[in-house]
């Protein structure tokens, strides 16, 4: 075990487990200043008996700890991230920045809804971030503000904009809901017209979530805001021949999600990819909770906790390897519904979506049919 006043002792099942480790989602702090309707983290946001955030001097130590096993991007998350020690101007958020960097994470990011004091942009250890990504689910107030809260919409854009002005590298991520799925008065699809104003405000990318229902218990989270898969691949289909036409001015994430039966059948060692069967990834949450797959968030499940400097494996049956098909490639093991023909790719399956982790540390893509 390593150990030393900068490091966590780490149990051997988790240096094991994690010896493919690339990239770390800290969920820094639980608390946050907007209730979404669609919101998958609701449990951690309404009730935990212990810890709302993460210390700063356990994150320090969580962070090089990761690093130290090979670790090379860094998400800030929540909750609200940018509430993470308001009292004293963010400093402890600011610190935790500058100290990923001098780890050397080669791609520190942050989520977040957008409604902070934009004099958080102008504070120099905020700019060492790789990437700010904003969350924005409609083109217009009417749309963004029916699920995220009224007046979120422009106070978003807002921060965006001066973001944007200040030279930040700034992404999207926009879930795609019931009421952004259909068409406009014109026919247009609402997702394009999204993609066209957020291109509208200088952001370098949009990201997109379909919210599904999967028969997990977060479906009795996100409200009546989930789509059909046939809806979304629809949707999917029309604005990836758009961005093959080279319609949109920049790129868009566009996750694939659901594929036939007969597709996963014909390179299930591509479509196979699930983040908790190669340990390439950590979510850390406040509560202790280290986890691997994002769909059993506000559950007890994950692989380890961590606790007191250590981070100690789970090896009761709330490990949530304990009911994967390890060795197999399959489709995703923790979404539960049939949906017929259609079988569900993991929520972090990223094909053609120039994403950092995804395209040079794993290499996946050369996985693929016909490569």
């Amino acid at each position: 075990m390593i150990f030393s006043d900068k490091h966590m002792i780490v149990c051997p099942e988790f240096r094991a487990y994690f010896s493919n480790l690339k990239q770390v989602f800290l969920y820094i702090t639980d608390q946050c200043n907007l209730r979404c309707s669609h919101c998958l983290y609701k449990p951690n946001l309404t009730f935990h008996p212990c810890n709302k955030e993460i210390e700063l001097g356990t994150a320090l130590k969580l962070i090089s700890t990761f690093k130290e096993m090979g670790a090379s991007k860094l998400t800030i998350m929540g909750g609200e991230p940018t509430l993470y020690d308001t009292t004293c101007g963010n400093r402890s958020l600011l610190q935790l920045i500058s100290e990923a960097k001098r780890l050397g994470y080669e791609y520190v990011r942050i989520d977040t809804n957008g409604l902070f004091n934009s004099n958080l942009l102008l504070r120099e250890d905020l700019n060492k971030l790789d990437e700010i990504t904003f969350s924005l689910d409609g083109h217009t107030p009417e749309i963004n503000d029916m699920i995220r809260g009224i007046g979120s919409f422009e106070r978003c854009v807002d921060s965006i904009q001066t973001a944007v002005s200040l030279g930040y590298k700034v992404d999207i991520t926009s879930c795609a809901h019931r009421g952004n799925i259909s068409r406009d008065e014109n026919g247009v699809l609402l997702l394009d017209n999204l993609i066209k104003f957020v291109s509208s405000l200088g952001v370098s990318r949009i990201n997109f979530h379909p919210v599904f229902k999967m028969g997990l218990p977060r479906d009795t989270w996100i409200e009546q805001t989930d789509i059909l898969p046939e809806q979304w691949i629809n949707a999917r289909n029309e604005i990836t021949q758009k961005l093959k036409e080279g319609e949109y001015t920049i790129p868009v994430r566009i996750p694939q999600r659901f594929i036939t039966k007969d597709e996963f059948e014909q390179c299930p060692k591509y479509y196979g990819y699930c983040s908790a069967k190669i340990g390439e990834r950590v979510l850390v949450h406040p509560n202790g909770i280290i986890r691997v797959c994002a769909l059993l968030i506000g559950t007890p499940y994950g692989v380890a906790r961590f606790y007191n400097n250590r981070i100690v494996w789970d090896k009761s049956t709330t490990n949530e390897l304990y009911w994967h098909q390890s060795t197999k490639y399959t489709p995703c093991n923790n979404q539960q519904k049939d949906f017929g023909n259609l079988v569900p790719l993991c929520i972090s399956f990223k094909a053609n979506q120039d994403e950092f982790v995804w395209q040079e540390k794993l290499k996946w893509e050369s996985r693929g049919i016909g490569v």
